[in-house]
């Protein structure tokens, strides 16, 4: 289910303390009986349940970013306490904060939460008895925190323009192109976005997008980099039947892959592969990590370079870039 506002091989010593804690011995019985007593008086919110259906979508949040997502107008303290009820719970897990990385991308460096056992139960996904192997890599959760910033961002430039705006937003999971059941995705995007704007007339204007972030230090200029990788991923998926997909099927057209990147020259750079190896005419819209940031709506900051369909690129100069929404809107 793609999130709304109105919305086994072990891990090497590097990446072990960055493991979820507290889950060892933890039987599946015992959490099924735990969460349904929860719930029988009352103890699961609303605002719980929400907070389950985000961190399935975008991996992870820090407690700033829960905060600001669910308790706009309280004090940081409120929202930590009603965390560690549920950390105590095991709906929550946690993991060693990537301080470092935080910092460098100009994050608030808070503790880090990702889905516990008891909270895939309660969305009612899989857990197996005993312990449950799932490592938190250092610099992914750095990437997740990454994507799931610019997740609330938009949802809070979604929620400033009133009733009439919605955003759906679906994780890697649900926004994925697997032209065969039995084999890898050929897109794995880490996430779709879908504004909407109802008119009084009725109407609904809708933005779709993709969300790309790059935050890797991986050369683009090979066809088998990742890069060049994602841009065949996505003219294939563009050339199949893609309305089809579940996430799609009420879009009128393919939606544009928003690239959030770092640095001048890797975004040129990766301009350059993209317009290289690009066969469809998929739209792109690339943007640098900073200058994205640095505006107080991630919908009307003029930041984004735009290659066309046509193939022609819109703002190799920094004044003409252009916002994901015009300005007027």
């Amino acid at each position: 289910m793609a999130v709304t506002v109105t919305q086994t091989l072990p891990p090497s010593a590097a990446d072990r303390i960055y493991t979820p804690r507290g889950e060892d011995g933890l039987d599946r019985q015992a959490l099924r009986a735990a969460i349904d007593e929860l719930a029988r008086h009352g103890r699961i919110t609303g605002r719980d349940e929400r907070l389950l259906e985000v961190l399935r979508e975008v991996s992870v949040l820090s407690l700033d970013q829960v905060r600001r997502l669910l308790w706009a107008e309280a004090k940081e303290k409120t929202a930590y306490s009603r965390l560690s009820f549920l950390l105590n719970q095991h709906l929550l897990t946690s993991a060693r904060t990537p301080r470092s990385g935080m910092k460098t991308w100009g994050l608030l460096v808070r503790k880090v939460y990702a889905l516990g056992p008891a909270g895939r139960l309660w969305l009612q996904e899989e857990v197996n008895n005993g312990h449950v192997p799932r490592y938190l890599k250092r610099d992914q959760v750095l990437h997740d925190l990454l994507a799931a910033e610019f997740f609330i961002r938009l949802s809070e430039a979604v929620l400033r323009r009133g009733e009439a705006w919605s955003l759906s937003w679906a994780g890697e999971r649900l926004a994925s192109y697997w032209p065969r059941a039995d084999a890898a995705p050929a897109i794995a995007p880490d996430g779709l976005s879908i504004v909407r704007q109802r008119h009084t007339n009725g109407k609904v204007a809708t933005l779709p997008f993709f969300v790309e972030m790059d935050a890797g230090r991986e050369a683009h200029g090979r066809l088998s980099s990742d890069w060049g990788r994602k841009v065949v991923g996505y003219d294939r998926f563009m050339a199949s039947q893609w309305e089809q997909h579940p996430e799609l099927g009420d879009l009128e057209a393919f939606p544009l892959v928003a690239v959030i990147t770092h640095g001048h020259q890797r975004l040129l750079n990766l301009v350059s592969s993209i317009t290289e190896k690009r066969q469809q005419p998929v739209i792109y819209y690339l943007a640098l990590w900073l200058d994205l940031m640095a505006g107080q709506d991630v919908l009307t900051a003029p930041v984004w370079l735009i290659i066309t369909p046509e193939g022609e690129i819109i703002g190799r100069e920094r004044k003409q870039r252009q916002s994901l929404l015009p300005v007027s809107r």
